[in-house]
C-alpha cells in the first residue's frame, strides 16, 4: 500500500463526523484503484443492462416532458432490488458507494418523482396524483431499523441512530427488543425538534444496574433491583401509549416482549396491535432479562383514560428471547420489505459477518460455524426439553431453543466488532467514556454501510415525502413534518444513580 493510502487509512481512523471519514475514504477508493471499479458499469452482481435502460427512458420521459408515459413506466416498474441493486457484493469493494450507475438511477428516479409531485400537469391533476404515489408506495414498500438486544452493549445503537439521524436516514419504522427497545422508544417519543440533542452522552441517563441485598435475591429468585431500570427508563422515554408516542412522532416503534409462563405467544407491541398500552412497562417487560429481573405486568389505558392492568395475570419477559428481530410480522404490519439490523447481542456478534468484505471464504465459513454450533446446541436442548422432568428446568430449555430457532439477519448488517473489552460491559453501569467509545463504535460501524443505506431507502423516502406534500392532512395526524437534514441528536439531563 503506498504512503497515499496510508494516509487516508490514518485519517479514517481519526475522523469524528461522516463527511471526514467519508472524504478520506473516497480518497482512499481513488489511490487503491477503486473508484475505476465504480465507473464500470458492467458486472455480474447486478443485471446492469436493464438498470441503465430504466435509467435511460425513465430521464428521456422526464426531460421531454411525456408526463404519462412516465408516470406509466414508473408505476408498474418502480420497485425495490431492481435487477439486484441490494446485492451486499455491490458494497464489498469501494469503502464509498458502489457503482456510479446505481447512484445515477437513484438520484434519477428520485428527481422524477419529485417533478411529478411538484409539477402542475393537466394530464396528471391531482387525484391522480395521490393514487399514483399512494398505490407506488405500497407497492414498493418500506425500510425498518431493527435494534436487537444486548443488554449494555446496546450503547451501539446510539451511534447507529445518530449516524442514520445526521444524514436523515432514519426510517420510519424502528423495532427493538430489550437494550434496543430502550434505545427505539427513546427515539421514537421525540418529535424532529426534539431529536436535536438525543444523542448526546451528557443528556442521558445510563445507570440500568443495581444488584439486589442477598436476602431480596432469595426471595425474588433474581439478582437485579428492577426499581433501578424502572428509574432509568423514566428518565429516558416520556409516559406515553404507543398511540400517542406515534401522534408525537410519526415514528412507528414496535417493541417485542416474549410471554413469562406457557401457552402464550411473543408479542410485537405498537400502535397497531396494542395502541393504549404504555410505552414504560412494555420496555420494561422486554428488558427483564430471566434470572436478572423480574417478570413485568403490562399497563393500559382504559376507555375513561386510567392506568389499569393489561391482562392481569400474564406476565413478559426479555423480548429478545423470543422475537429479537420481528421481521416477519413488521412486513405483514407496515409494509416493510428491508431490513437493517443493529446486531448486539452477545451470543449472536461471533456468528455475524461483520465487514461487507466477508462474503467469500472467510464469511462462509463463519456461517458453517454458526450452523454447526446451532444444530449441535438445538439437538442436545430437544434432547433435555424431553427427558428433564423438572418443569423450570424445561422452562429454562424452552427459552434457551427459542434463541436459537430465531434469525439474526438483515439486508444490511451493523455489528459491533468482537472484543473481550465488550463482554465485560454488558452489565456494567459504564463510565462517561465508556459510554462515548460504545457510540463512537456505533456511528463508525454505520460510516461503512451509509451509502448502502441511503441508496436502498431513498426512494421509499422520496415516495413518503412527496405524499406528505399531497395529503396535508396526513401531517394532522402527527407532528412530524420533515426532520432537519442534518440534526443531532437529547433525552434528558445527567443524574447521578
Amino acid at each position: 500500500m503506498d504512503s497515499r493510502a496510508r494516509e487516508c487509512r490514518l485519517a479514517m481512523r481519526n475522523a469524528t463526523d461522516y463527511a471526514t471519514w467519508r472524504e478520506a475514504a473516497t480518497d482512499f477508493d481513488r489511490a487503491t484503484g477503486r473508484e475505476d471499479w465504480k465507473q464500470e458499469e458492467e458486472s455480474d452482481q447486478y443485471d446492469w443492462k436493464l438498470v441503465k435502460n430504466r435509467l435511460r427512458q425513465i430521464r428521456q420521459l422526464r426531460q421531454d416532458g411525456q408526463v404519462v408515459k412516465l408516470v406509466h413506466h414508473l408505476r408498474q416498474g418502480l420497485y425495490w432490488n431492481l435487477g439486484n441493486l441490494c446485492n451486499p457484493a455491490l458494497y464489498g469493494n469501494a469503502l464509498v458507494g458502489t457503482k456510479q450507475l446505481i447512484h445515477d438511477y437513484v438520484a434519477e428516479v428520485v428527481i422524477a418523482l419529485n417533478y411529478l409531485s411538484d409539477g402542475d400537469f393537466p394530464e396528471f391533476d391531482s387525484a391522480a396524483k395521490r393514487r399514483f404515489f399512494h398505490d407506488t408506495a405500497a407497492s414498493y414498500g418500506r425500510s425498518a431499523l431493527m435494534l436487537s438486544g444486548g443488554a449494555t452493549l446496546g450503547l451501539f445503537h446510539v451511534g447507529v441512530v445518530k449516524a442514520l439521524v445526521l444524514e436523515d436516514l432514519l426510517p420510519d419504522v424502528i423495532s427493538g427488543s430489550s437494550a434496543g427497545s430502550v434505545v427505539a422508544s427513546t427515539v421514537g417519543t421525540r418529535t424532529p425538534d426534539e431529536l436535536i440533542d438525543l444523542l448526546d452522552p451528557q443528556n442521558a441517563y445510563y445507570h440500568f444496574w443495581k444488584p439486589l441485598g442477598l436476602r431480596e435475591m432469595w426471595q425474588k429468585g433474581v439478582l437485579m433491583d428492577q426499581r433501578q431500570i424502572r428509574k432509568a427508563i423514566a428518565s429516558n422515554i416520556p409516559d406515553l401509549t404507543f398511540e400517542e408516542s406515534y401522534q408525537r412522532s410519526g415514528k412507528i416503534i414496535n417493541i417485542t416482549v416474549s410471554p413469562a409462563g406457557s401457552n402464550q405467544s411473543p408479542r410485537l407491541l405498537n400502535y397497531l396491535t396494542f395502541p393504549y398500552l404504555y410505552l414504560r412497562e412494555a420496555v420494561l417487560a422486554s428488558s427483564a432479562v430471566p434470572f436478572l429481573f423480574e417478570p413485568v405486568l403490562l399497563m393500559t389505558r382504559d376507555e375513561n383514560g386510567r392506568r389499569v392492568p393489561y391482562m392481569p395475570s400474564l406476565r413478559w419477559t426479555d423480548g429478545s428471547l423470543k422475537s429479537d428481530l420481528p421481521g416477519m410480522r413488521l412486513r405483514r404490519l407496515h409494509n416493510v420489505n428491508h431490513f437493517i439490523v443493529s446486531q448486539t447481542n452477545p451470543h449472536v456478534i461471533p456468528f455475524v459477518r461483520g465487514s461487507l468484505e466477508e462474503q467469500g471464504l472467510v464469511g462462509n465459513l463463519r456461517d458453517f460455524g454458526y450452523s454447526l454450533v446451532r444444530g449441535s446446541a438445538q439437538y442436545a436442548i430437544g434432547v433435555g426439553r424431553i427427558s428433564v422432568p423438572v418443569q423450570k428446568v424445561r422452562h429454562t430449555l424452552d427459552y434457551a431453543s427459542s434463541i436459537l430457532d430465531q434469525d439474526y439477519r438483515g439486508n444490511i448488517m451493523i455489528v459491533p466488532k468482537l472484543t473481550v473489552w465488550r463482554y465485560a460491559n454488558v452489565t456494567a453501569n459504564p463510565r462517561m467514556d465508556v459510554i462515548q467509545r460504545f457510540i463512537r463504535e456505533g456511528e463508525r460501524a454505520t460510516w461503512k454501510r451509509i451509502e448502502m443505506v441511503r441508496n436502498q431507502l431513498l426512494i421509499a423516502q422520496t415516495l413518503e415525502r412527496c405524499l406528505r406534500r399531497l395529503e396535508p392532512q396526513r401531517l394532522n395526524k402527527s407532528v412530524r413534518g420533515e426532520a432537519a437534514k442534518k440534526p443531532n441528536l437529547s433525552v434528558v439531563r445527567s443524574k447521578d444513580a
